[in-house]
């Protein structure tokens, strides 16, 4: 949990420019063949014959942009780097503008765009809101990825992943608890920031007209839409970019915010999934 976004964020840039800021992991590199799909504990994951394989690829429709960002494109980028310094999550820009988009490494060892995590899951239904955050916190364990994953920091787990896959760290659980509550009819978001200074993951949602802060990675069985936490009384999170199945946003400014709607936030690009 909480490891990713400050300084261990990557940025990258394209139309033939260098990338602009690099960091470097230390861990172990992960035997296999490129392309495989990454293993945990002896169990291979990311080519699942018993799941459904959701599809992930798409491009990302920049504001303000003639050309879209393709995944292909990104993925160029991201196969001159090394094993380790791919499991970043990084932040793209594109065509003169900055931070349109983000992606990550995925279980079949791939960046994918962050929206395309959200697969448009739902384990089951149920119209009680807080059954999500309370499913999440009966079955699922927390785990560091680097502990799963040989040394890895970040690699991403889609939303049915999540569900099946028994532990997770901080994005892991957002991105299922996002997508479940979306299913139901919620305007959820993940956001990307920092926790008291450590990089972190956890979901805004948005109903009748309030925003929750929900920290999908608290144990806590919470049994009652009332007991989540609106989010401007969520003490320690600094959010800085957030995205849901379809836009990602990102904040104008440095300057800390409690809100996650308003003109503080650009609404910076589209994903459309193919």
């Amino acid at each position: 949990m909480r490891k990713w976004i400050a300084p261990l964020l990557i940025v990258s840039t394209l139309l033939m420019l260098p990338e602009v800021l690099r960091n470097t992991v230390q861990g172990q590199k992960i035997k296999g063949v490129p392309g495989e799909p990454l293993a945990s504990n002896g169990r291979t994951y990311g080519v699942n014959t018993s799941l459904i394989e959701d599809r992930q690829y798409g491009v990302v429709k920049v504001t303000g942009t003639s050309y879209p960002l393709a995944e292909e494109t990104i993925q160029k980028v991201v196969a001159r780097r090394t094993l380790e310094e791919s499991a970043h999550v990084s932040i793209w820009n594109w065509q003169g503008l900055e931070a349109v988009t983000a992606s990550a490494r995925g279980l079949d060892q791939q960046h994918h765009f962050a929206n395309s995590y959200l697969v448009g899951f739902k384990p089951f239904k149920t119209r009680q809101l807080w059954v999500p955050l309370y499913t999440l916190a009966m079955n699922k364990q927390y785990q560091y990825d680097h502990q799963q994953y040989a040394g890895l920091s970040d690699i991403w787990q889609t939303s049915r992943q999540a569900y099946y896959q028994k532990r997770g760290d901080c994005e892991d659980h957002a991105i299922l608890l996002a997508d479940w509550l979306i299913e139901l009819g919620v305007d959820a978001r993940v956001a990307l920031g920092t926790h008291n200074g450590q990089g972190h993951a956890w979901v805004v949602a948005i109903v009748d007209g309030q925003e929750y802060l929900l920290e999908a990675t608290s144990k806590r069985r919470q049994t009652s839409w009332q007991a989540m936490p609106l989010a401007a009384l969520a003490e320690g999170y600094e959010v800085e970019f957030q995205f849901n199945r379809n836009f990602f946003w990102a904040k104008k400014t440095t300057a800390p915010t409690r809100k996650y709607r308003g003109n503080h936030w650009i609404r910076k690009s589209q994903f459309v999934r193919s």
